[in-house]
């Protein structure tokens, strides 16, 4: 098993390769999380073009779309494709980018989790890959027994801290 991290949409743009359902459910992840990313093959469903922060290059993919001096954070080879799926897992892999490769579990470097969110309140939950529907289950019975609201608690908590952090701050003898 691995270790979970927060990955910031500021650590740099997502690139996916595929256009269906799957690519959807990751680019609706990235967008929630508010990452920019862009989207790459023959055919993309509409459900992705809606989304924001998503650059739609509508070809199919070529080695060219992934050098090793990318500028990606994370990427995800979810086309119907075992060839391109493979091949897309080998380049990232190659340029040491975070990747997932859709039909193989072996040749991915992450997993996505099942995440709920509220506000900055984040729970995730992971098989390991071993069962995405699994997974989601678990986070659905998470959220049944928290209920809503705690993302204002996490948020009232931030609050605080920063007021700590500030009170403990060492003051200049100048004043400033």
């Amino acid at each position: 098993m691995g270790m979970m991290i927060d990955l910031r949409p500021d650590a740099g743009p997502a690139l996916i390769v595929g256009g269906g359902a799957v690519a959807t459910r990751k680019a609706r992840g990235l967008a929630e999380a508010e990452f920019r990313m862009t989207v790459i093959a023959p055919v993309i469903d509409e459900a992705i073009r809606a989304l924001p922060w998503v650059t739609v290059i509508e070809r199919v993919f070529e080695a060219s779309d992934l050098p090793w001096d990318t500028g990606y954070s994370l990427v995800f080879a979810c086309t119907s494709s075992r060839a391109v799926n493979k091949e897309v897992g080998r380049l990232a892999r190659a340029a040491r980018i975070p990747v997932v490769v859709a039909d193989s579990q072996p040749e991915s470097t992450f997993f996505t989790p099942a995440v709920i969110r509220d506000g900055d309140l984040a729970i995730a939950v992971s098989t390991g890959g071993a069962s995405p529907t699994l997974a989601r289950s678990i986070r659905e019975q998470i959220v049944a027994a928290l209920g809503p609201g705690w993302g204002k608690v996490v948020g009232l908590a931030r609050s605080e801290r920063l007021t700590r952090q500030a009170a403990k701050a060492p003051r200049r003898k100048d004043g400033a």
